[in-house]
C-alpha cells in the first residue's frame, strides 16, 4: 500500500507540475502569489499580516488553486485514455485515490506556503527596524500548519468525486464551480435566514471564545468533513464501473 500510494503520488506530482499547469494555466499560481505574497502585504500592517486574519486570504486562494487540478484527476486521465490502463496495473484502489488526492493537497498546500512566506518576507522588508516579525500565536500556527492542508482536502476530496464520473475536465471544472458557488450562495442565505437566538449564540462563541478554540473547532469541521467526503470517494471508486464509463 504504502509503495503503491507513493508510486500514484509521485506520478500525479509530476503531472501537476509540469503538464497540467503548463501553459496559461501554470501562471496562475505565479499571479497568486505574486498578489497574495507580495502586493496586498506591501500595504499591509505587519500586526494584521501576523495574524489569523492575514492568513486566511491566501489559505483559501490556495485551496481554490486546487480546483485547477483535481478536475482532471480522472476526467483527464479518461479524456486522455490512459484510464483503463491505470486502472488495469496492480495499484491498489486506495492507493490511487489516495494518491490523486493527496498530490493535489500537497499543490494547494505548497502554493500557500509560498504566498505566506513571501509575504513574510515583503513585510519584513518594508517594515524593517533591525527585528524579525513572525507569527506569534498558537492560533496563526495552527492555520498556518493545519488549515490549507484540511481546507484543501474538502476541495480536493469534493473534486474527485465529480472527476470520477466526468466525461471531461472542463465538464468536471464547471460542476466544481456551480457547486461551490451554489454551496456559497446556500451558506450567505442559510446565516441571514438563522432566527435571532441562533444568531445570539453565534455571537457569543465568536465573543467569548479564544481564537484558538475557535481555529481548533473550525479546523475539526474541516477534518471531519474531509473524512466524510474520502469515505464517499473510497465507496464510488469502483474499477469495473469507471472501465465500463
Amino acid at each position: 500500500m504504502n509503495a503503491d500510494f507513493a508510486t500514484v503520488l509521485w506520478k500525479e506530482w509530476k503531472e501537476i507540475v509540469w503538464e497540467r499547469s503548463s501553459g496559461g494555466a501554470g501562471s496562475r499560481p505565479l499571479i497568486l502569489i505574486a498578489v497574495l505574497g507580495i502586493f496586498v502585504p506591501f500595504r499591509m500592517a505587519p500586526d494584521r499580516f501576523f495574524s489569523v486574519s492575514g492568513l486566511l486570504l491566501p489559505t483559501f486562494f490556495s485551496a481554490i488553486v486546487i480546483t485547477t487540478v483535481i478536475a482532471d484527476s480522472f476526467a483527464g486521465e479518461r479524456e486522455r485514455h490512459t484510464l483503463e490502463t491505470l486502472l488495469a496495473s496492480r495499484l491498489s484502489d486506495r492507493a490511487i485515490l489516495l494518491g490523486k488526492i493527496a498530490a493535489c493537497m500537497a499543490y494547494g498546500w505548497l502554493v500557500s506556503l509560498l504566498c505566506i512566506v513571501a509575504g513574510a518576507i515583503t513585510v519584513n522588508v518594508v517594515n524593517w527596524h533591525g527585528q524579525v516579525l513572525m507569527f506569534s500565536d498558537g492560533a496563526s500556527w495552527l492555520i498556518l500548519l493545519l488549515g490549507p492542508p484540511l481546507l484543501g482536502g474538502v476541495i480536493a476530496t469534493a473534486g474527485v468525486l465529480v472527476s470520477l464520473r466526468a466525461a471531461t475536465v472542463r465538464g468536471a471544472q464547471q460542476t466544481l464551480a456551480v457547486g461551490f458557488a451554489v454551496l456559497f450562495m446556500g451558506t450567505v442565505f442559510g446565516v441571514n435566514s438563522l432566527s435571532a437566538e441562533w444568531k445570539v449564540w453565534f455571537t457569543r462563541i465568536l465573543v467569548t471564545w479564544s481564537q484558538t478554540s475557535l481555529v481548533l473547532a473550525a479546523l475539526g469541521v474541516l477534518l471531519v468533513i474531509d473524512l466524510a467526503l474520502l469515505f464517499a470517494g473510497m465507496v464510488r471508486f469502483q474499477r469495473a464501473r469507471l472501465v465500463l464509463d
